[in-house]
C-alpha cells in the first residue's frame, strides 16, 4: 500500500494543496450522511444530493481560478456561461460517483497512509526546519475554517479516488509494434501541393433579385427578431461600499492584543530522534517482551556511543517517515505525540537519551535535539489581522444598516434612485441593453432581478425595482429609463445583408462543385491545368498549412499510387484540392524515442479506459442533474 503512496504522492500533494487554500466546498464528512432525497438538489448521485449551495461554492472557486489564468483578462459572461456551469457539475457528479464506487468496493485507506500523504505536504512544514510542523497544520487548517478530522477525511476520500483510478489504469500494455508503426507514420513526411477554390472567386458570376431575399427574409423571419430590451439606472449596495465607514483605532489594537496575548504567542516546541521497535496492535506479552528487550539492548548500545544514534536509526528504527533521516521528527507542540512519548519529550533535557518508552505503536528510544522555546508574536505583525478581526462585526452591523436604508429609499421614492444614492454615496450606473436573458453586466442577469426589472410596473410606471441579493452582501436596485419591445427589424434595413449572404451562399456551392469536378478529373488522369502552390511537407507531427478537413484522407494516401489527389470542403467556403507528390519513410526510431512514444500512447489508452470506466461508474450511481438548476436561460 505504501508503495502506491510513494508512486502517487506528488500529485496527490499537488492536489491535496489546491485543495487548502479555498473552503471546504465539494463534500466532507457529510457526505456519509447525505443520503437524504433533497428537493432543492442541483444532482443526486448515488442516493447523495449535491446541494445547491455546494455547486454555487465550487462555481466560484472555477471562476476564480479562470480570473486567475487569465489575470482578469476575461469576458465576464463567459464566466458565468453554461459551459462553464456545466463542467462544475460534472466535476462534482464525477468525484461523488468515484468516491461511491471506492467505498462500495470496499477501499479501505489506513490511518498511517493519511498521516503519510499530510506529513510531506509542503503547506505544513516548518519553514526553518522543513520538517512537518503540527502547529503549522493546525493553524492552516483553522484558519479555512476546517478541523483535522475534515481534512483528513477528506484526504482519505482521494487517495480512494486515486486507488480505484489506478487499478482500471495503472496496468496498461503498449506493445513494441505497435510503438514501431506508429513511430513510422507519425514521422512520415508526405510533399503536397495545394489549389484553392475560393467562393470570392465566384461572386461575379452569380447573382440575387430582391425577390429572392425578400423570399428568404420572410421564411427566416426569427433570424431578425430582436428581443424585448430595457436600458437601466441602477445602483449597487456591497459591504466594499460601506467598508471606509469601519474604522478600527490603534488603541483598540492593542488593548485587544493585550487581551488576547495568549492568542499570539508560540507554544514552546521540541525535536527528537527516536528509533522505533514496533510492535503491532494485537502483540502478544510475549512480543513485546521481545521487543522491549530488543529497545533496550540499543539503549545501551547508543549510550556507549552516543555517536552512532543516527546510523543505528536507520538501520533498527521501524518507523518508515523518520528511518531514512536517522530517526529525526523534527520540531513538534505539546500533545502532538503519543501521551507516554510526549512526557517523555517534555520532561528530558537537551542531549539526553530515554527508553524504552511504550506507545501503541511500539516502544521507542528518544532523544532530545532542540528546545525552541515559545515567544509571543510582535502586535505589528497582527495588527493587521487584529484589525480585521474587531471590524468584521461592525462592518456586518454596518452593512445591515446600510442594507435596510437602501431597501426602504428605493420603495419609499420610487420614482428615482438618485437619493439613495446621494444618501449612501453609492455610484448610480446605467446599463446597455439588457434581454428578459440578460446582457452586461453579469451582476444584472440574476433571474430575480430580471423578473422585477421586466415587470409591468417597472417597465410601464418606471418605478424603482426592490433590492435584490444578487450576491453575498450585495444589493442592486434598477430603474428602466429605456424600454422597446420586441420586434422584427424591416425588409429596408437587412435587404443588402440578405443578398450578400444569399450570393456567398450561391459562390460557395458553385466553388464546392468546381472544386469536386477539377478533383473528378484528376483522380481519372484527365489533362487539366491547375495552378499549384508551392510545394510543402507535411507529418502527423507538424502537419503545417494542411487543412484538418483533409488530413485523414492526405495520410491515407498509399506510396505505390503517387501522384494522388486530395480535395476537401474547408472553412469560409473554400474547397481545396491536395497533390500529393511524394512520401519519404521516416528515420528508424532511437531507444529514447521509443520509449517516449509508448509513454505517450499508454498514457492515451489509459485515459480511455478510465474514461469507460467513469461512464460505468456514473452508469452505477444512477446519476440525475437538475439541468434547469444549473444552467442560465439564454446562456450560451
Amino acid at each position: 500500500m505504501f508503495d502506491w503512496v510513494d508512486k502517487h504522492k506528488r500529485w496527490i500533494q499537488l492536489g491535496l494543496l489546491i485543495l487548502i487554500v479555498p473552503s471546504f466546498a465539494f463534500f466532507g464528512v457529510n457526505y456519509y450522511f447525505d443520503q437524504g432525497g433533497d428537493r432543492a438538489a442541483v444532482a443526486k448521485v448515488a442516493g447523495t444530493s449535491i446541494s445547491p449551495q455546494e455547486f454555487e461554492n465550487a462555481l466560484r472557486e472555477r471562476q476564480d481560478q479562470l480570473r486567475q489564468m487569465m489575470k482578469d483578462k476575461v469576458d465576464p459572461s463567459v464566466l458565468d456561461s453554461n459551459e462553464v456551469r456545466n463542467a462544475v457539475i460534472n466535476g462534482l457528479v464525477e468525484k461523488r460517483a468515484l468516491l461511491s464506487h471506492a467505498l462500495r468496493s470496499g477501499m479501505v485507506v489506513p490511518d498511517p497512509q493519511v498521516q503519510k500523504i499530510i506529513a510531506e505536504i509542503p503547506y505544513f512544514k516548518d519553514d526553518a526546519t522543513g520538517k512537518f510542523s503540527a502547529q503549522r497544520y493546525a493553524q492552516v487548517l483553522k484558519s479555512q475554517g476546517m478541523t483535522p478530522v475534515m481534512f483528513e477525511e477528506r484526504v482519505r476520500q482521494d487517495l480512494r479516488i486515486s486507488q480505484s483510478r489506478d487499478s482500471v489504469s495503472g496496468s496498461t500494455v503498449v506493445p513494441d509494434a505497435v510503438v514501431a508503426r506508429l513511430g513510422r507514420i507519425r514521422e512520415q513526411r508526405r510533399e503536397l501541393s495545394a489549389f484553392v477554390l475560393s467562393p470570392d472567386q465566384y461572386l461575379s458570376k452569380v447573382s440575387t433579385t430582391d425577390e429572392e431575399a425578400k423570399k428568404f427574409y420572410d421564411a427566416n423571419q426569427k433570424d431578425f427578431r430582436i428581443p424585448e430590451r430595457v436600458r437601466v439606472e441602477y445602483v449597487t449596495l456591497s459591504a466594499d461600499s460601506v467598508a471606509k465607514s469601519v474604522v478600527v483605532p490603534n488603541e483598540e489594537i492593542e488593548e485587544f492584543y493585550r487581551k488576547n496575548e495568549a492568542q499570539y504567542r508560540t507554544n514552546e516546541e521540541r525535536r527528537a530522534s527516536h528509533i522505533l521497535i514496533a510492535t503491532p496492535k494485537d502483540a502478544t506479552a510475549a512480543v513485546k517482551a521481545d521487543a522491549r528487550k530488543r529497545a533496550e539492548q540499543l539503549l545501551a548500545d547508543v549510550r556507549k556511543a552516543p555517536g552512532t544514534f543516527a546510523d543505528a536509526a536507520k538501520k533498527n528504527s521501524q518507523d518508515p517517515g523518520s528511518a531514512a533521516s536517522g530517526g529525526d521528527l523534527g520540531f513538534f507542540s505539546r500533545g502532538a505525540m503519543a501521551k507516554s512519548f510526549d512526557e517523555a519529550v517534555f520532561a528530558m533535557a537537551v542531549g539526553e537519551l530515554r527508553g524504552p518508552i511504550e506507545t501503541p505503536y511500539g516502544f521507542h528510544i528518544i532523544r532530545l535535539d532542540e528546545i525552541k522555546a515559545g515567544q509571543a508574536t510582535p502586535l505589528d505583525r497582527v495588527r493587521g489581522d487584529i484589525a480585521g478581526e474587531i471590524r468584521k462585526p461592525r462592518l456586518a452591523k454596518a452593512f445591515s444598516d446600510a442594507a435596510e436604508t437602501f431597501s426602504d429609499a428605493v420603495f419609499s421614492q420610487s420614482d428615482s434612485l438618485k437619493p439613495v444614492a446621494d444618501s449612501l454615496k453609492l455610484e448610480m450606473k446605467t446599463s446597455d441593453w439588457i434581454t428578459r436573458d440578460g446582457g452586461g453586466d453579469p451582476q444584472l442577469t440574476k433571474p430575480e432581478l430580471l423578473g422585477k426589472i421586466f415587470s409591468e410596473e417597472s417597465i410601464k410606471q418606471k418605478r424603482n425595482t426592490p433590492a435584490v441579493e444578487v450576491a453575498p452582501n450585495t444589493l442592486i436596485a434598477a430603474r428602466v429609463v429605456d424600454h422597446r419591445p420586441a420586434n422584427v427589424l424591416p425588409f429596408g434595413d437587412v435587404k443588402s445583408d440578405v443578398i450578400q449572404k444569399l450570393q456567398m451562399d450561391k459562390a460557395t456551392r458553385v466553388a464546392q462543385d468546381e472544386g469536386k469536378a477539377l478533383l473528378e478529373g484528376l483522380r481519372k488522369g484527365q489533362s487539366t491545368e491547375v495552378a499549384w502552390g508551392a510545394p510543402f511537407e507535411v507529418s502527423l507531427q507538424a502537419p503545417g498549412q494542411l487543412q484538418v478537413e483533409a488530413a485523414r484522407d492526405v495520410f491515407s494516401v498509399p506510396s505505390s499510387s503517387l501522384p494522388a489527389y486530395v480535395g476537401a470542403a474547408v472553412a469560409k467556403g473554400r474547397y481545396v484540392v491536395y497533390r500529393v507528390s511524394k512520401i519519404t519513410d521516416a528515420p528508424a526510431m532511437t531507444a529514447a524515442q521509443k520509449e517516449d512514444l509508448r509513454k505517450q500512447l499508454r498514457e492515451l489508452a489509459a485515459q480511455q479506459q478510465f474514461d469507460a470506466y467513469l461512464q460505468a461508474v456514473k452508469a452505477i450511481a444512477e446519476v440525475s442533474v437538475d439541468t434547469a438548476k444549473v444552467e442560465k436561460k439564454g446562456t450560451p
